[in-house]
């Protein structure tokens, strides 16, 4: 068993004990070990499936696994995958989401999940500004060059309206379409909004405002009946 103890918790430890010694003495939540002799006095097992030290990933697999969950691919697709390409390999499910979990650790490097989307913004070259409440960030806009050159293209129709329920902070995601000559529809730009209000849809599309040209803007905006953004 181990616990990392967490920030502010207890102190991490790491407990080893014979899979078929040891008990629970409760509040504690430790386990006693008593050594009845010095060697083991049950059978070696014959079979180890469901073991985490035989189910662990080799180097390969961990590596097609953070491939196949940078592309959203779901877990158990991911050990089907796994287990096709190696009949021998006896990963379970619990062995995908703890990879799952330490690769994601690494790749966040003590950072913050808004500071991790920030610098993934700004790696991928994303055209990025956000405004803040003394350290919290309250709004949040975000588009590529890409799509800028293409809304330039097609300015004539704006397609605007949120979703809710897509982040843990439950702040409504403000979604912006345009529509191309072939009735194809493309993303514009995302914004975080903490509120729905006046003041949030003014800033958000100022922002969108300030890298389209006078000549490119839209001539039609499709929204719900949402008062502020009317």
């Amino acid at each position: 068993r181990s616990d990392y103890g967490g920030e502010g918790k207890r102190r991490p430890h790491v407990i080893l004990a014979c899979e078929r010694n040891g008990v629970n003495i409760g509040d504690g939540d430790d386990w006693k070990l008593e050594v009845v002799c010095g060697i083991h006095n049950h059978p070696i097992s014959e079979y180890l499936q469901g073991h985490s030290f035989v189910g662990r990933l080799t180097e390969e697999e961990n590596a097609l696994l953070v491939d196949m969950s940078k592309s959203l691919v779901k877990p158990r697709d991911i050990l089907v995958t796994i287990k096709d390409r190696d009949a021998m390999n006896v990963s379970t499910m619990k062995t995908i989401y703890n990879a799952r979990i330490r690769n994601r650790t690494k790749e966040f490097a003590r950072r913050t999940q808004m500071q991790q989307l920030l610098t993934k913004l700004s790696e991928h070259n994303y055209i990025e500004w956000h405004r803040t409440s003394g350290d919290i960030v309250t709004d949040l806009f975000w588009t590529h060059p890409t799509n800028i050159d293409i809304v330039r293209a097609f300015p004539h129709v704006l397609i605007m309206d949120c979703t809710y329920k897509t982040n843990r902070y439950r702040f409504p995601l403000l979604q912006i379409v345009g529509v191309t000559s072939t009735n194809m529809t493309f993303s514009v730009a995302y914004v975080y909004m903490n509120a729905e209000k006046e003041d949030n849809y003014t800033w958000a599309l100022t922002a969108l405002r300030s890298l389209l040209d006078d000549n490119c803007l839209p001539g039609v905006i499709v929204t719900d009946r949402e008062l502020s953004s009317m």
